[in-house]
């Protein structure tokens, strides 16, 4: 029974993922890059939309921290292992390593909570790459802005 429910919170914390990647998403391109392009040239509403999708993965990162922590005060779900404090701290830090896949091993799950953890690095792994895609995509709307500014005589201009 408590594997189906590990399962059950690792499914929950897809939802909360997409959710919170979308959201941020949208609001990057629906009102955050039209509002950096009428203050900025392109580079810098970039830069800052880039940190804006930062915060979306931090946050991510650190709902997932949460997650682990709440499993693991219920010693059913067992809890992270090895160079590990077991503050709240120890476990956003477990999580983002485990997000962006970059696994050192100092700190591995033991028990259901496994599932998380391989949830979490699968869900890190597709985050980072609907970032990228969206990144690339608002990149060439800017590009294609600034070529068509370009074509209609505005040529040293970089406000596109």
């Amino acid at each position: 029974m408590i594997d189906l429910l590990a399962w059950v919170i690792s499914i929950a914390m897809i939802g909360v993922s997409v959710e919170v990647h979308y959201r941020a998403m949208t609001l990057i391109s629906d009102r955050f890059i039209p509002w950096g392009l009428q203050r900025f040239d392109a580079r810098r509403t970039l830069l800052l939309a880039m940190m804006a999708l930062m915060l979306g993965h931090f946050a991510e990162i650190g709902l997932y921290g949460l997650a682990l922590h709440a499993m693991s005060l219920f010693p059913q779900f067992g809890s992270l292992a090895g160079t590990f404090d077991g503050k709240v701290g120890d476990f956003v830090y477990y999580s983002a390593v485990n997000y962006t896949s970059l696994g050192y091993g100092e700190v591995y799950p033991v028990g259901p909570i496994r599932v998380l953890a391989v949830t979490e690095c699968l869900t890190g792994l597709m985050m980072i790459g609907w970032s990228t895609s969206f990144t690339y995509l608002k990149m060439e709307q800017l590009w294609q802005a600034r070529a068509a500014k370009v074509a209609g005589g505005h040529a040293g201009q970089d406000t596109h």
